[in-house]
């Protein structure tokens, strides 16, 4: 797929989503708005792709925010609106393929919702991470409340409170829960893949099946999430891959996995 503000390709079940504004910082503009939800069903209607990674353009910055001289027009009538509008993430758009954040540089404001919304975050050992949103007069919402689930609140809040006064280091942002693994940034593309190729052994329906589980449990009381599981578990089990898993462990070989279907609860 051809896109202005992005590149999309895929490669051996792996699609690479790269964030392609680098004379920007990467930066949110309104097309950019327009084609992430566009790049992320493409991902997860194609029986084809079965990881993603998202990542940026260059090695100074994967996404500065959004971008003040093309700011994305997003509905702000009401709260529901406005979510309704904004679709950049892979969660923004219900997708439960697995996916990899690879921070290849600076990160700022809007760009975190990347790595609040992804699986697995890997970063370069350059990476700085920051929030900027108090300093020009916005509140800083979404995003924190994003990395809460994440991260301890006194660390949310600090990134939050001070802003662009105190950058957070790949290595503290490790320790902090927001990243889960920091490498050399040379390797960083080629360790994102190799966590993604790992992936491809699996059961696609299983593993968005585990996702939205795990994505669950950090949403509702531990009852609910533990129903939620069960039915996730009995759905599953229901289905080809159960027992074609089953098959290859007795018969000592590689399974054959069905393609992920795209409306699987």
């Amino acid at each position: 797929m051809i896109f202005e503000s992005l590149r999309y390709e895929v490669s051996g079940g792996v699609a690479l989503i790269t964030l392609d504004r680098e004379h920007r910082h990467n930066a949110i503009d309104a097309a950019m708005d327009r084609e992430l939800p566009q790049a992320w069903t493409a991902f997860n209607t194609d029986p084809n792709a079965v990881v993603a990674i998202v990542t940026g353009a260059g090695n100074r910055s994967f996404c500065s925010g959004a971008d003040i001289g093309d700011i994305p027009a997003l509905d702000l009538s009401s709260s529901a609106a406005a979510s309704d509008s904004m679709k950049w993430t892979s969660r923004h758009n219900d997708v439960w393929k697995p996916v990899i954040c690879a921070v290849n540089g600076l990160v700022n404001g809007a760009g975190l919702h990347f790595l609040a919304d992804s699986d697995i975050v890997v970063a370069a050992d350059t990476a700085t991470f920051f929030d900027s949103h108090v300093n020009v007069g916005l509140v800083s919402a979404l995003e924190s409340v994003a990395l809460a689930r994440r991260m301890p609140l006194e660390a949310v809040l600090r990134m939050a409170l001070l802003g662009s006064r105190e950058r957070m280091s790949a290595s503290r942002a490790q320790q902090c829960g927001l990243v889960g693994e920091v490498v050399p940034a040379d390797q960083l593309l080629d360790r994102a893949f190799a966590i993604a190729r790992l992936m491809l052994e699996n059961s696609p329906a299983a593993m968005a099946r585990t996702k939205r589980a795990i994505w669950a449990a950090k949403q509702g009381s531990l009852d609910e999430a533990l129903q939620y599981a069960w039915e996730l578990v009995i759905e599953n089990n229901s289905g080809a891959d159960y027992e074609e898993g089953l098959r290859a462990f007795t018969e000592k070989r590689p399974p054959c996995w069905q393609p992920y279907p795209p409306d699987v609860r």
